[in-house]
């Protein structure tokens, strides 16, 4: 399955989809391991990410760093719900989008193949740009993923 996204504007919510040739325990990795994050998290023609932490509980902090031709921004939040290898939920904090703050939540379920990964990244009410925005940065980032496990 390739990666899609929709952005419900009217909601500010954006829900995003992709199967994955693993199981559920190396998806949740990749989603939670500070160094296997730095492995796939963006590609050389828009940006790495970079010094990845994850404080992988509830009230637990995680964040990152991406460098890219507009210089270096962070993205950061709370964890707020951890359930391997099925769920993970975060608040989403950017440095681009001062004040906004969002959750995405991740949800994944073995397949006869693998495993579908689904996030709703929720938050966007009354900010169109950046519902629509995200919603192509999430075909980005679950094609990253993907490709990170070929089939």
């Amino acid at each position: 399955m390739t990666a899609r996204a929709v952005a419900d504007v009217s909601r500010g919510v954006i829900l995003a989809e992709v199967e994955i040739a693993v199981p559920p325990e190396a998806v949740f990795r990749s989603l939670t391991d500070p160094a296997e994050l730095a492995m796939w998290w963006g590609s050389p023609d828009t940006y790495r990410t970079h010094d990845w932490s994850f404080d992988l509980r509830p009230g637990g902090k995680w964040s990152c760093q991406a460098s890219g031709p507009n210089g270096v921004s962070t993205v950061g939040g709370e964890v707020l719900e951890v359930d391997p290898p099925r769920r993970l939920a975060y608040t989403w904090c950017p440095s681009w989008e001062p004040g906004l703050v969002s959750t995405v939540r991740y949800l994944l379920t073995p397949t006869a193949t693998g495993t579908r990964v689904q996030a709703t990244h929720e938050g966007f009410a009354g900010r169109p740009d950046a519902c629509r925005g995200h919603e192509q940065g999430w075909i980005r980032v679950f094609g990253w993923l993907a490709a990170h496990h070929p089939r």
